[in-house]
């Protein structure tokens, strides 16, 4: 084979091998929800959100193959002020029992302001149970 057809046929590959990846990368909504159950999984570090005036809506957890964990989750500010939201003041509880905050993200909320957010969590094999604030 001449050079030409063997660099064609590669990139033919390359391409087949890159759109079979695209839809891996796409997130699906998690299809178990467990807003509402209780978990006891040992927290031994006493691990837990920074205290806030942030509470929890509802949520939507999504993930893709490769294990990437996002969030939608719709937050109230519950005071009359103006507040910050930064990722230290939400947590995910995954399957295992390891508690992660979300990526960095800073966003502000007026007095008794409601915001949807799509926050990105860790990769994990473990999917996300449950994720929760602390006042």
């Amino acid at each position: 084979m001449n050079k030409v057809v063997v660099i064609v046929i590669s990139m033919l590959i390359a391409s087949v091998a890159y759109a079979g990846n695209e839809d891996r990368d796409a997130l699906s909504v998690d299809k178990v929800t467990t807003q509402g159950i209780d978990f006891h999984f040992p927290n031994d570090d006493n691990i837990q959100p920074e205290e806030s005036d942030f509470e929890i809506l509802n949520y939507v957890t999504m993930s893709n193959e490769y294990g990437e964990r996002k969030v939608v989750v719709t937050l109230e500010n519950t005071s009359t002020g103006n507040r910050i939201f930064s990722n230290e003041q939400i947590m995910a509880l995954y399957a295992n029992g390891s508690r992660r905050v979300a990526h960095e993200k800073r966003i502000g909320f007026k007095g008794k302001e409601v915001k949807t957010l799509t926050l990105s969590f860790h990769i994990s094999k473990y999917p996300i149970l449950k994720v929760y604030t602390r006042h």
